[in-house]
């Protein structure tokens, strides 16, 4: 079977899920740290750059949600271009549940972290990159509520024998249900991203 990823490319996949994953998060973190202020005296050159040098935290933030949606764009064009051939359903069982878990274990106890200093910031982003690395070393960035609001699902599936898989997890938009066919891209060992046929 052709290979269609380099490792590098691989991880650069599921960095740009756990981006994704992180979105709600650092949506609310913005609206908790945004600084204004410096708008109140008129639109003006040295106004934005005062607007930027408050706002540090809030533009890191958005840079997080780019790399994240730019990361998608690139799965979902390599997706549309794979030379895999598709597999057809055999046994599907949604596992949405585990984007709550993963809601309620990380992104709403980040949001009630305290902010007041840089020091209380760095210790933030350095959690947040610690939990990214576990994802992506342990498969699970695939847990990501924000595709669930976008409307993807994820699916533990069983494949037709002589597929291209036997089993594995699938993220794809919309319903999957028994004898669909989809067109996957692997990210992982057991882990697809898929489209419906």
């Amino acid at each position: 079977m052709q290979k269609e990823y380099n490792e590098n490319d691989k991880t650069l996949l599921k960095l740009s899920l756990y981006c994704i994953s992180l979105w709600l998060l650092m949506f609310m973190l913005i609206v908790l740290k945004a600084d204004t202020t410096a708008l109140s005296a008129g639109v003006s050159r040295h106004a934005l750059f005062v607007l930027a040098q408050k706002n540090t935290f809030s533009i890191i933030c958005i840079l997080i949600m780019l790399v994240g949606g730019i990361g998608y764009i690139f799965f979902k064009d390599r997706l549309n271009n794979t030379k895999r051939l598709p597999v057809e359903i055999e046994e599907c069982e949604s596992i949405n549940y585990e984007n709550l878990s993963f809601l309620a274990t990380y992104i709403i106890p980040l949001v009630c972290f305290p902010l007041d200093n840089e020091r209380q910031q760095f210790v933030l982003f350095a959690v947040i990159i610690i939990v990214g690395c576990i994802f992506v070393k342990t498969n699970l960035y695939y847990t990501n509520p924000s595709l669930v609001l976008i409307g993807f699902n994820v699916y533990s599936v069983n494949c037709k024998a002589g597929g291209g898989f036997d089993k594995g997890i699938v993220i794809i938009r919309g319903e999957l249900g028994v004898r669909d066919t989809i067109k996957y891209m692997c990210l992982s060992d057991n882990v697809y991203f898929a489209r419906r046929l």
